[in-house]
């Protein structure tokens, strides 16, 4: 399954996003280990970890900007609703 098709899937009002740029509460680098980033979320845990399963996508910085750019300028062509 491909992540387009696990999106429209689960269907876009069962989905939320959090930005690691703006929870990230530390990050620290080192070149044996890698990256480390410690972040905070409002999710709830039980028993079972968060309530709310979270995956981490990484997606190539200036295509997302690229992308909202251009539902900024032409919001219409993009209203999820075709």
């Amino acid at each position: 399954m491909t992540l387009s098709e696990l999106i429209l899937s689960v269907g876009d009002e069962k989905i939320g996003i959090q930005n690691l740029d703006d929870c990230a509460i530390a990050l620290d680098y080192s070149a044996k280990s890698g990256t480390k980033i410690t972040f905070g979320t409002n999710q709830s845990i039980d028993l079972n970890g968060t309530v709310k399963l979270g995956m981490v996508i990484w997606l190539d910085r200036e295509a997302v900007k690229a992308a909202i750019e251009n539902e900024r300028k032409n919001p219409e062509t993009h209203s999820g609703t075709e």
